[in-house]
């Protein structure tokens, strides 16, 4: 007994004093978890408040690669449905300043799209919500991108039901190449063709041929540079490879090795086009300079440009549902 008052005691003038540490300038040292610490000053601190934490039954864990990531997710509670979705970073902290505001934003989308399909909005929840535990694959990513993934349990009417868990995380960087893919092109009777001679005969490339009016957001309409449409297209590409763990069927289906010859036929009259070729990296990203040649307006052809890596990630994404 005498042991437990004296803790007690103890406890108290921790609590009284410190006040009288923080006019001293001192500091508290948190050691956390995972063995390190976090030092924070007590200079102008009155008092503290040890708040009990707020216990959902949701849990998100997350594997991030550069044009992709996986969520790991996790629900204690069997019955609940719980909706997850991502936004880029930037965009996220200017629309959502509070967790209320994103919940009632997302009642909101649940709603409007019950409504276009012509479903109630229980029906929409049991189809674009998870229950139990679930990995899931988020493709379109844009490497050195950064964003937030959030999730929250949503009842038969899309209200929340348990505290905003939010993760913000950047898409991996590529590790950049030296290698590059030699465009040549001609204008033939067929159309124009294009024949592709990488300085590595084997490692994977992407070779395409676009009109340049193309190279926007399909959803802001904002204009996005070559590599951005580029890797946008490519990404958006890789969910079914993923989800069915088949990679390697996705760069035999949609890359290139070795030298390559094709014609590209019935190009439109007074629209631009790129024709472009780059390298790709194991996870589907860009990691060389872009060759590049303009069909121009008059079906004239370019000499070859190189399109080189940014020095700083620029752009933004737009709001892309998981599920």
């Amino acid at each position: 007994m005498k042991t437990i008052l004296r803790n007690m005691a103890l406890c108290a003038f921790s609590f009284c004093s410190i006040a009288t540490y923080a006019q001293q300038d001192r500091n508290v040292v948190f050691h956390m978890s995972d063995k390190t610490t976090k030092t924070v000053s007590l200079a102008g601190v009155d008092s503290l408040t040890f708040e009990k934490a707020v216990r959902t039954p949701l849990n998100l864990d997350l594997e991030i690669h550069s044009t992709y990531v996986k969520m790991i997710m996790t629900c204690s509670d069997p019955n609940m449905h719980y909706y997850v979705s991502y936004l880029e970073k930037e965009v996220f902290d200017a629309e959502y300043p509070t967790d209320e505001a994103l919940v009632a934003d997302d009642k909101q989308w649940m709603e409007d799209m019950a409504k276009s399909y012509g479903m109630s909005v229980s029906e929409m929840i049991s189809s674009f919500t998870y229950t139990g535990n679930f990995d899931e694959y988020q493709a379109n990513l844009l490497p050195g991108h950064e964003y937030v993934v959030w999730m929250h349990g949503m009842d038969e009417q899309a209200n929340s039901t348990t505290p905003v868990t939010k993760i913000a995380f950047r898409a991996k960087d590529v590790e950049r190449i030296a290698n590059t893919v030699t465009l040549t092109a001609e204008k033939t009777a067929e159309g124009i063709k294009v024949t592709a001679s990488p300085d590595d005969k084997t490692k994977n490339y992407t070779l395409g041929f676009f009109p340049t009016s193309m190279m926007r957001d399909e959803m802001t309409g904002m204009p996005q540079g070559t590599r951005d449409y580029m890797q946008t297209g490519i990404s958006s590409s890789l969910y079914d490879y993923l989800a069915n763990n088949e990679m390697p069927l996705f760069f035999e289906n949609n890359a290139f090795k070795g030298d390559a010859n094709i014609t590209y036929t019935n190009p439109s009259r007074n629209t631009e086009y790129y024709i472009v070729a780059a390298y790709l990296d194991d996870e589907a990203a860009i990691c060389s300079d872009i060759s590049q040649i303009t069909v121009n307006r008059d079906g004239s052809l370019s000499d070859v440009t190189m399109v080189k890596a940014p020095a700083k990630f620029l752009g933004k994404t737009v709001r892309r549902h998981a599920k």
